[in-house]
């Protein structure tokens, strides 16, 4: 069948001026061409004047018509433009290399047969507008591929995995992370990133954290992709199973980062552990809820400062430095709080007010288990309020029930085996890349 690429969105006119231009101006040159060969072979006869006249009037008669059809295909192909083209930002000179070899995978083969994105016409088939944008480090981008009436009938998660198939060939560092629709649902948006090349912190030597230390105090830094903006999600839920790498993250990274940049940090755990004893912190369930009860002390204190001197934030005070407080094995705590009903009433009313206030006084509260369950995690509250901020590390990020419990909305992640201290985080504030969705993520590795 013939295919042709979608012209106008309404009608053929302007597939039909071209056709005109090039058939006006393919004329006007064979003319041309006969004009000079019977003007050279008849030169010595007394025709030529009236030959030469009359081609040069059938060339004449032509190369107006064709500039009269080439205008019009230009004023109607402006129109066209100002619907269908899609404005990608500037790229370099690498990325945009890159980005016309992506391009060239997408033949009409792979639109109509692979993709079926394609309509058939009694024209053919009508294929969609498609380009490729990539960052300068040629990291992350996406695939624009216009929407002529196939987002309807598409499986989102389908069609992710085909581009990320049709990728998989010559360019299979590159995967599909998400998907979704552009400003005015013209175009059809797959963000790639690069899957092979690790983004992961190694840390070594004696001074090992200095060079991760962030200018803005309240920025962290998690890998060399990805930084949580605590002043925009205050709160971070960590979820992992034993030996997946959650408590050196926290305990030997997050926290000793936090201190050299002003913090003020404390570390509990229902299960006795170094972190505890080296931050400050409570193993026994009572006595972690009376430091949870003593910090909402702390943050009314902080807010009615801030008001007093007619501040909105935190972040306007000059003396108010970031606090940082873990709990830890939330699972074991909350097994332990069952067996006295009261206690659990002050640690769901102390951890709900820490969460929903805490991140305007500067309290960030990082929530740390082996399971993102009802039973395994925080209250319901307080879930909520943590869930802007998520790490989940091997066989929890392959859990799609705890994924659905701690990240609505993405709990249909293909299988997928994560290694030790591997897995997904979604974090808002970090970028597009790591708010639309939960994306592939590796813990800082120590040396």
């Amino acid at each position: 069948m013939r295919r042709y690429r979608r012209i106008n969105r309404s009608s053929t006119s302007i597939l039909q001026a071209y056709q005109i231009a090039l058939m006006a101006c393919g004329i006007s040159l064979v003319f041309l061409l006969l004009a000079i060969v019977i003007s050279y072979l008849i030169s010595s006869t007394e025709l030529f004047t009236s030959t030469v006249s009359f081609f040069h009037l059938l060339i004449k008669l032509f190369v107006c018509t064709s500039f009269v059809s080439l205008a019009l295909s230009i004023i109607f192909n402006s129109q066209r433009e100002q619907v269908s083209t899609f404005e990608i930002p500037k790229m370099s000179a690498s990325a945009k290399k890159l980005s016309k070899k992506i391009l060239r995978l997408f033949n009409d083969k792979q639109v109509t047969d692979v993709l079926k994105l394609s309509n058939p016409t009694r024209f053919g088939d009508e294929m969609p507008l498609i380009y490729v944008w990539l960052d300068d480090d040629c990291f992350n981008g996406y695939i624009a591929i216009e929407n002529i009436g196939n987002f309807e009938r598409m499986d989102r998660e389908k069609y992710e995995q085909r581009l990320s198939g049709i990728l998989s060939g010559k360019y299979k560092r590159f995967a599909v992370g998400s998907s979704e629709l552009s400003a005015g649902d013209v175009y059809m948006l797959f963000y790639i990133e690069d899957t092979l090349t690790s983004q992961r912190i190694y840390i070594n030597g004696s001074n090992r954290l200095d060079e991760f230390v962030c200018a803005d105090v309240h920025a962290i830094c998690l890998s060399r992709d990805l930084v949580w903006h605590t002043d925009i999600s205050p709160h971070l839920s960590c979820i992992a199973r034993t030996r997946s790498g959650k408590s050196v993250f926290v305990g030997s990274y997050m926290i000793p980062l936090m201190k050299k940049q002003g913090w003020i940090v404390e570390y509990n755990s229902a299960k006795l552990d170094r972190y505890v004893k080296e931050f400050n912190g409570q193993s026994e369930a009572v006595e972690i809820v009376k430091r949870s009860e003593y910090w909402v002390s702390v943050m009314k204190e902080r807010l009615a400062k801030i008001n007093e001197v007619g501040k909105d934030k935190y972040l306007d005070m000059d003396d108010m430095p970031d606090i940082a407080i873990v709990f830890d094995e939330l699972g074991n705590l909350n097994a332990e709080l069952e067996l006295n009903k009261d206690l659990k009433k002050r640690w769901e009313s102390a951890i709900n007010k820490l969460t929903a206030t805490g991140g305007s006084s500067g309290i960030h509260v990082i929530a740390v288990s082996q399971f993102a369950t009802k039973e395994g995690f925080l209250p319901s509250l307080a879930r909520v309020n943590c869930s802007d901020a998520v790490v989940m590390l091997g066989g929890a990020a392959d859990s799609g029930d705890e994924r659905r419990y701690l990240m609505p909305g993405f709990a249909d992640f293909p299988k997928r085996s994560y290694g030790k201290g591997q897995g997904i985080a979604r974090i808002v504030g970090s970028g597009r890349k790591w708010e639309n969705s939960p994306h592939f993520y590796e813990t800082p590795w120590f040396d």
